[in-house]
């Protein structure tokens, strides 16, 4: 598919691109020239489908830990990674390793996985499937289903897309929808079931820095 799309593309702007300017290419073989100019738009392809954020995860003012959001996109499909690493000191030093995956289809969640290590133990193995209109969810080797036809849109996606005009947003940890309330320009607060909150900030509708209150701590992830 994205062959045949470059070579048309080749066909319709490139060959008469090299006959307008043959005199300055004269010297240059045409094949040589060709595979040049799909060489380039393959690697701006590819560019396009790529996209990276890092953040820094800071308590107070000190740097704690580090996050990276990748996006990669395949035709009608769209893949998110999401790794975080962060180390603080209360009474002990704690350690958590946060894994989470997405798997977007046309806009609609297809799955969801959440790994969460503290110390080294795992705390979370929580797996979100879409199933035949419902989904289906897996919490620790516990299985249920809920009742709904399409997710589209989760606390990952946050990340690179500012949630204008949505009341709800689903979390792949808590494995349910959480309020979503536009508190400022361009901030929004998400209300968690365990009693917490976040506070989403958004810059050129990228997510440039989330505020965590915790009943323990209060930490920021901000854009690198």
């Amino acid at each position: 598919m994205i062959t045949a799309l470059l070579i048309w593309l080749f066909k319709k702007y490139g060959r008469p691109f090299l006959h307008k300017h043959k005199t300055r290419f004269a010297f240059v073989p045409v094949k040589r020239i060709s595979v040049t100019i799909l060489f380039l738009a393959i690697s701006t392809l590819v560019f396009a489908q790529e996209q990276t954020l890092n953040y820094n995860v800071m308590h107070g003012d000190k740097t704690v830990g580090h996050m990276k959001l990748q996006k990669t996109m395949n035709g009608d499909d769209t893949f998110l990674k999401v790794a975080s690493d962060v180390k603080m000191r209360f009474i002990f030093s704690i350690q958590v390793n946060i894994r989470e995956d997405a798997h977007y289809r046309n806009g609609m969640l297809m799955s969801s996985h959440v790994s969460r290590l503290v110390n080294g133990k795992q705390k979370a193995n929580k797996i979100t499937e879409a199933c035949n209109g419902c989904y289906q969810l897996t919490d620790d080797g516990k299985v249920k289903s809920i009742d709904q036809k399409q997710i589209n849109n989760n606390l990952t996606l946050m990340y690179l897309q500012e949630p204008v005009g949505l009341s709800q947003v689903y979390s792949d940890n808590f494995q349910q929808f959480v309020q979503v309330k536009q508190v400022g320009n361009h901030t929004y607060r998400i209300n968690l079931p365990d009693g917490n909150y976040n506070f989403y900030t958004y810059t050129n509708g990228i997510c440039s820095k989330v505020d965590i209150y915790h009943s323990l701590y209060t930490i920021q992830i901000q854009l690198a």
